[in-house]
């Protein structure tokens, strides 16, 4: 077995020059986080910046749509989603002629009140035949099942028929209802032949 020989005088061999590079900034980073100790909380604070509390923004957007203070808070402290009705009856309030109350309390009775947004202010806004009342409208589109898809019908038949808004909201609403009725009436008798009497042999 061989042995080795090993040198007291050997120097040890000096380090890559990639450590060192890496080593100093390590090093001044430490020496920081020694000297500025941050608490947790701050550091929660520094790494995910606290959004606006979506109640207060509900409250805030209701009563700018003219809403009392008490329906206001009702409203948002009720709501799953606050700030989606209160952006609902702002928009609705701000584009149309009804009132942010009249808004609210439709907005609070639809499961996706940005849609509902939408098909007021489109049909509002886009219509090109005689418009039709506001609350009507609101109305047309809460009862909606797909209320853009509503809105879409309702823009889109007044650019090419010349019907008034009210009209075109109970056919895109409800378009089988005539057809319906039609079939409910009774079909009509058909006309009885008047056979001629049978001759006498004489």
């Amino acid at each position: 077995m061989q042995k080795r020989n090993f040198s007291l005088n050997s120097a040890p061999k000096p380090a890559p020059r990639w450590m060192l590079a890496l080593g100093t900034p390590l090093v001044a980073l430490s020496l920081l986080a020694v000297a500025l100790p941050i608490s947790p909380a701050s550091a929660i604070t520094l790494r995910f910046p606290r959004t606006q509390n979506s109640y207060r923004v509900c409250a805030k957007e209701l009563i700018e749509a003219g809403v009392g203070a008490e329906a206001a808070a009702a409203a948002c402290a009720d709501a799953l989603h606050p700030r989606d009705i209160s952006r609902c009856a702002l928009q609705i309030n701000r584009k149309t002629n009804i009132s942010g109350l009249e808004a609210l309390s439709t907005c609070r009775q639809v499961r996706r009140p940005d849609e509902l947004t939408t098909c007021v202010v489109n049909i509002h806004t886009k219509t090109k035949t005689q418009p039709a009342a506001p609350l009507l409208v609101l109305d047309g589109c809460r009862r909606s099942l797909l209320p853009e898809q509503f809105a879409e019908c309702v823009v889109g038949l007044s650019g090419r028929l010349d019907f008034p808004t009210d009209r075109l909201l109970a056919t895109c609403l409800d378009p089988r209802e005539k057809v319906s009725q039609l079939d409910e009436r009774p079909a009509p008798t058909p006309p009885v032949e008047l056979m001629p009497p049978p001759s006498r042999l004489n």
